[in-house]
């Protein structure tokens, strides 16, 4: 009986929970579904997502669909990831002490990224997530902008480039490569995400000072030298568009991954696409884009990996209408293969459009030509017609009007400055530039005199020298010619020596002869043959 109450308890708790889910997701969402019309500073009506066509979201949701999946998926994803993550954390805090030398040694390398591609394909596997790799027609596209005699089998490459979807994004890269990111430097420190950022190598950017732009590109052209001079192994991922849009579209590319130009590899995504439920973040946050996950059975992402683009002449020659630097033209192009191999829409658009869209929504005033700097102080008003935007709007040109005429005479005024001050600093260069001459005639005539002084030293070292040489020649031919003499000498002795004892052998063996003359002749051939065999032996020493 208990068991029954404590079913039903359950039951009813994921009843009620899924329903508010699925609340929370219809209501925040409307807003991209409905019509959003607003007045621009012409008195014009437009309705804002057509405006900004690659931020809003094309799939239609119904609330029952978000009930339903909310209801038998939303807990088991909820548990699952969270018990992933926490594994995930210390398994990567485990592996980081055990192989410490995960980014230089490859073994290690190995290891480690094998232990984060699984716990990331769990993780989406628990949260509803299929990967599926599709092949795409590449060939004709890579000959058209990078030349007929280009090599495509040369793969090697510091950064990943992809196309911004999602928030999963990252974990499919984590998936395919297990590389690094471009991460917020507070990220480091979070309880279940910093461990495997640094697991993964990532490289963490302080982005709230704008001064650090130069430092961040240095970071990256370290990293990208390093990994090519084989110092580190994980190579890193880069979303170019540098912002999510609605996987129909591809925005404009910043400068980050390109201004060294070095090779990239593309890598297209693209999310559930036969299908009416499409899970794309365009202008929503984070935390609607995860509800709206759990409240769908299945996602899939569908990834084609291309073959690595380098920077060729024939880009920079043929291209030159895309771009005035090479960084542009290298970078343009790769956007015209994204959009050509992909079949997505090319838009010139970026994070600052997005961030116009979100505010327009806010605040109902709509100005393409706004400077976003300016904080606009309407209160959120969502019924958009009850209320008179004409007083607003030119209140707003007005105050923007006089903001820039200020600007400009701000920048007269610096200009003035900056004269006056390049004007002394010449003055100042120029006196110090004739001290600067004086000085470095004195050093030249000092230098002189002392390369002089040196010379006379070296003439001298090298004559004694050259009679010490000659020196030694004579006594080394001395000490030969009295070697030769000795060795005469010597040679004469035992030649003397020899002859007496030839002359004995042959005294002896006369003598034998005459005595066993008729007796045993057999043994006097025998002996005069080892005898003969003796005076051989004996001459051939002397030879």
């Amino acid at each position: 009986m208990f068991s029954f109450i404590a079913l039903y308890s359950v039951l009813g708790a994921n009843l009620v929970l899924s329903f508010i889910l699925a609340l929370f997701v219809w209501i925040r969402s409307q807003k991209y579904y409905k019509p959003c019309l607003k007045k621009d500073k012409d008195g014009n009506i437009i309705n804002l997502h057509d405006v900004y066509d690659p931020f809003h979201p094309h799939d239609k949701v119904y609330f029952i669909q978000l009930w339903f999946g909310a209801f038998f998926c939303s807990l088991i994803k909820v548990i699952s990831s969270f018990f992933i993550v926490i594994f995930i954390n210390w398994h990567i805090k485990l592996l980081r002490k055990i192989y410490k030398n995960y980014n230089t040694d490859p073994n290690h390398r190995r290891k480690m990224k094998n232990a984060i591609s699984c716990w990331s394909s769990i993780f989406l596997v628990m949260n509803g997530v299929w990967i599926r790799r599709k092949n795409l027609k590449y060939e004709e596209v890579y000959k058209r902008y990078l030349g007929e005699d280009y090599d495509f089998t040369e793969d090697k490459y510091s950064i990943i480039l992809s196309n911004h979807i999602g928030f999963f994004d990252v974990a499919t890269c984590m998936r395919l490569f297990a590389p690094g990111f471009i991460a917020k430097s507070p990220v480091k420190n979070f309880w279940f995400v910093g461990p495997i950022s640094q697991g993964l190598n990532c490289l963490f950017v302080d982005r709230t000072n704008k001064e650090n732009k130069k430092q961040i590109f240095d970071e990256l052209l370290e990293r990208q030298t390093s990994f090519y001079e084989g110092k580190l192994l994980s190579p890193m991922v880069n979303f170019p568009e540098g912002t999510c849009s609605c996987c129909r579209n591809i925005l404009r590319f910043k400068k980050g991954p390109f201004f060294s130009l070095l090779p990239v590899k593309p890598m297209i995504l693209k999310i559930n696409q036969n299908s009416s439920f499409h899970l794309s973040v365009g202008a929503s946050n984070v935390v609607l884009h995860y509800v709206k996950n759990l409240c769908h059975f299945i996602n899939t992402i569908d990834y084609t990996i291309l073959p690595t683009i380098r920077p060729v002449e024939f880009m920079f020659n043929n291209n030159k209408n895309l771009g005035k630097e090479k960084w542009e033209i290298f970078a343009n192009t790769v956007r015209k293969i994204y959009s050509e191999v992909g079949d997505l829409i090319e838009v010139n658009m970026g994070m600052r459009d997005l961030n116009r869209y979100i505010k327009a929504m806010r605040t109902g005033f709509y100005d393409p030509f706004e400077d976003l700097d300016y904080e606009h102080k309407h209160k959120d008003d969502e019924d958009t017609d009850n209320v008179n935007l004409t007083d607003s709007t030119e209140k707003n040109v007005k105050k923007i009007n006089i903001k820039s005429e200020e600007k400009n005479e701000n920048k007269k005024i610096k200009k003035k400055r900056k004269k006056k001050d390049k004007e002394k600093e010449n003055y100042l260069i120029d006196t110090n530039h004739e001290k600067e001459e004086e000085e470095e005639e004195k050093e030249g005539k000092e230098e002189e005199e002392y390369e002089e002084e040196e010379n006379k030293e070296k003439d001298d070292n090298e004559e004694e020298v050259e009679i010490k040489e000659q020196k030694e020649k004579e006594e080394k031919e001395e000490i030969e010619k009295e070697e030769e003499i000795k060795d005469d000498e010597n040679n004469n002795e035992v030649k003397i020596e020899i002859k007496r004892e030839e002359d004995e052998i042959i005294l002896d063996q006369n003598k034998k002869i005459i005595l066993t003359k008729k007796k045993r002749p057999k043994k006097e051939k025998k002996i005069l043959m080892i005898e003969r065999k003796r005076k051989y032996k004996l001459i051939k020493k002397l030879t």
